[in-house]
């Protein structure tokens, strides 16, 4: 990796480079688009570092668009065009993180070294200038190419300033397929109890990052200890035996390799990680010494929005996540009854998701589990894409009846017209009564009879 390898820059952080050196200012693009471009990487965010002050950085851009919601700590933010936006940072310093997150003091420099090394890992410590090319004081691209996480400066130092770091450091190792530099590792899970003071939203957006890269499994099975200071209702899962023919691994080990056979989507795999955490209070034993976890799925499911609630996540996604834990033991192969079921209820995207979740699930089982489920497996998603290509009625509003045509026929207000509809939507799916019009008005009619005194 050369340091003066070319790095392409899109035109607008090109421009905003030149703009600020025409008022005799350094610029330098920094920390994760350089990161992401040495390693092939598209940036998603580009970032710049200047020698300029605040206000001086809002006079090199007259008649532009700026945000100063960072001005305190030294940020505008450029919105260049449509849909673009480039974070404008002074060079600085920090000291003093009472709260284990935030600086207490920011103090302004003129030293783009001394910007870089209060920044958390090497990697994320370098700098580039189209002219100059790179600038790496701690090594950054050594640790690029060792694929290797390490600190700048005292790990320990990095993790008290600022708790985010250790997540971070367990996200860039899953996203990345890092290891993590021994001094690094051992300061990340000391530090561990700093996680506490952490904003639920902040370990929230780390986690699910964490859980869709796709070395979750490694990283997980090193720093349990980690994750479990923040989520400790998942804990007891690890050693927590499976006396069955059907596993091979305990709770906890099940659940990772799970997760690593999954599609990187955020709610598959949070999911996943909840799916048996109700397995160790659910845990008995039968007379011949088989383990049995009857009830688990309600058990996981009810610790799954206790967790999904803390972290706050979105209601609507607390409810899709808890919904396929709940049912994430469905029969298999599913009916075209219970496919209907969950069709109507929950959706066709919901409903792929779930199997998606069994055959995960399946997938981290005993030798020989998968091999022998999958087709069931298989045959659920057939059933599932035939009923929606017939385009079969799984909802009342498919029904060829509505509540209007139930009220012509003398059928009360209220209630009764919902609970009409239900019972239709039930014959129909059953077979019992064709989707039409006649017919479902011929059996509204003798359910009406049979509600009679």
């Amino acid at each position: 990796m050369s340091k003066n390898r070319s790095i392409p820059l899109p035109p607008y952080v090109e421009t905003a480079i030149k703009q600020l050196e025409s008022h005799g200012f350094q610029a330098w693009c920094v920390g994760g688009c350089v990161r992401d471009s040495l390693l092939g990487n598209t940036p998603h965010d580009w970032d710049i570092a200047t020698s300029a002050l605040p206000e001086e950085t809002l006079a090199s851009f007259p008649g532009q668009r700026l945000l100063q919601t960072g001005i305190s700590h030294g940020t505008i933010t450029l919105l260049p065009a449509e849909g673009t936006s480039l974070e404008i940072t002074t060079f600085r310093t920090e000291s003093g993180y009472s709260d284990n997150r935030h600086p207490d003091q920011v103090r302004f420099s003129t030293s783009l070294e001394e910007d870089l090394s209060r920044r958390d890992f090497t990697v994320n410590a370098m700098a580039y200038h189209p002219v100059h090319g790179i600038v790496d004081p701690f090594g950054g691209q050594r640790d690029l190419e060792q694929k290797t996480l390490r600190a700048v400066g005292d790990p320990c130092r990095r993790f008290a300033e600022d708790a985010l770091r250790i997540l971070r450091g367990l996200r860039f190792a899953s996203q990345l397929c890092f290891t993590i530099e021994s001094h690094t590792s051992s300061a990340l899970v000391s530090a561990r109890h700093l996680l506490q003071s952490l904003s639920p939203e902040r370990v929230q957006g780390e986690l699910t990052k964490l859980l869709c890269g796709p070395s979750v499994l490694p990283v997980l099975q090193r720093y349990a200890s980690v994750l479990f200071s923040i989520l400790p209702e998942l804990a007891p899962m690890e050693g927590c035996t499976q006396e069955t023919p059907y596993h091979c691994y305990d709770v906890w080990e099940h659940t990772l390799h799970a997760i690593d056979h999954a599609a990187p989507e955020p709610a598959l795999r949070w999911a996943l990680l909840l799916h048996d955490a109700g397995k160790p209070e659910a845990k008995i034993f039968s007379p011949e010494g088989r383990a049995h976890f009857y009830g688990h799925p309600a058990k996981s499911g009810n610790i799954a929005r206790q967790v999904l609630a803390r972290l706050r996540f979105p209601k609507k996604e607390q409810v899709w996540i808890g919904t396929l834990v709940d049912h994430h033991e469905a029969p298999l192969p599913m009916t075209e009854k219970q496919l209907k079921d969950f069709l109507g209820r929950y959706g066709a995207p919901f409903t792929f998701q779930l199997l998606a979740l069994i055959e995960a699930d399946m997938s981290a089982k005993a030798p020989g589990v998968f091999e022998r489920r999958l087709p069931d497996i298989q045959l659920s998603r057939r059933r599932a894409e035939t009923i929606l290509a017939r385009g079969d009625c799984l909802q009342v509003k498919d029904l060829a009846v509505h509540g209007d045509d139930l009220l012509q026929l003398g059928i009360p207000a209220g209630p009764s017209i919902g609970a009409l509809l239900q019972f239709l939507l039930q014959a129909v799916q059953d077979g019992t009564t064709p989707n039409q019009k006649d017919a479902l008005l011929q059996a509204a009619l003798q359910w009406q009879k049979e509600q009679l005194p």
